[in-house]
């Protein structure tokens, strides 16, 4: 299992979908600012599971609802920025791939509301953005969150296993 995240110190509180794969809806909830929430809907046994709300927020002044074609469609990439805070990083955009579409940017668009004040060409030192490919072995997600929001995201990666192999081959 290989995990593709944050390349940062984080100071939130951690979370960890691992082998939470077959997702059918993801919810995310977004500010002014930054991306307030997130929480996906797995399929378990048959079943619709919600997760736990990661991140904060008493309410939503925006929520989007992303809903797969489930079983057929499903993860492959996921990619987004993360805004530099004075203390620490926020997520503040995110985009999924899946094998049939675009789903995004969620967020405020490029982030750059939280930049009234700071000139254009200066912003890309405040922004941190990442793109994780994981093709068709995306196995769930993990990711840091504080009570404001969402700190950091990260996905699991199953390499695919090769099928009655005793050796090299030439």
């Amino acid at each position: 299992m290989m995990k593709l995240g944050a390349t940062f110190r984080t100071v939130g509180t951690p979370w960890d979908h691992q082998g939470k794969s077959e997702i059918s809806q993801i919810f995310i909830s977004s500010s002014r600012y930054m991306l307030d929430f997130i929480q996906f809907a797995y399929v378990e046994d048959g079943n619709v599971v919600l997760s736990d709300k990661i991140g904060g927020g008493a309410g939503s002044s925006n929520l989007q609802t992303i809903t797969f074609d489930y079983p057929s469609e499903y993860i492959t990439r996921v990619n987004g920025a993360y805004v530099n805070d004075e203390t620490s990083k926020k997520l503040c955009s995110i985009t999924f791939y899946t094998n049939k579409r675009k789903y995004g940017p969620y967020g405020p668009g490029l982030c750059t509301d939280h930049f009234d004040l700071i000139d254009f060409q200066e912003m890309d030192s405040y922004l941190d953005e990442f793109n994780y490919e994981v093709g068709g072995n995306f196995w769930g997600f993990f990711g840091t969150c504080k009570s404001k929001g969402i700190e950091s995201i990260g996905l699991y990666m199953k390499p695919r296993q090769l099928a009655n192999r005793s050796g090299p081959t030439r």
